[in-house]
């Protein structure tokens, strides 16, 4: 996750890459690292943790309350955004990106969290 960048293959093909943010380090949220699969997707969810509530249009968690959404709220992707403004633990992507995982993504699917 240290190049805060997400490919999403189907079927052995890239099907859309781009900038994402992940776990704020500083804080102790890293996402965490490991092999896991979709579990679900849902439209229109409101994600709740200590201190917020928030609505997001595609919801892709994989592993407990951790997973892939859109986060409309941020301007900017990529970088070192994670290391001190990054997620609770989740993978921030920007909507065009996450509309497209949506769209193609199955339950079961693959996701693999890692840092080089």
């Amino acid at each position: 996750m240290t190049k805060q960048h997400l490919w999403f293959y189907k079927n052995g093909s890239i099907v859309v890459e781009g900038n994402v943010v992940t776990g704020n380090i500083s804080r102790n949220n890293s996402t965490p690292v490991g092999i896991y699969t979709l579990k679900f997707k849902q439209k229109d969810a409101t994600l709740k943790g200590d201190g917020y509530s928030t609505h997001v249009n595609f919801w892709m968690p994989f592993n407990g309350g951790i997973g892939i959404h859109d986060a409309n709220w941020r301007s900017d992707f990529g970088g070192k955004i994670y290391l001190i403004r990054g997620s609770h633990g989740c993978v921030n992507a920007p909507q065009y990106l996450a509309s497209i995982i949506f769209n193609n993504i199955d339950v079961g699917t693959p996701v693999i969290c890692f840092y080089e």
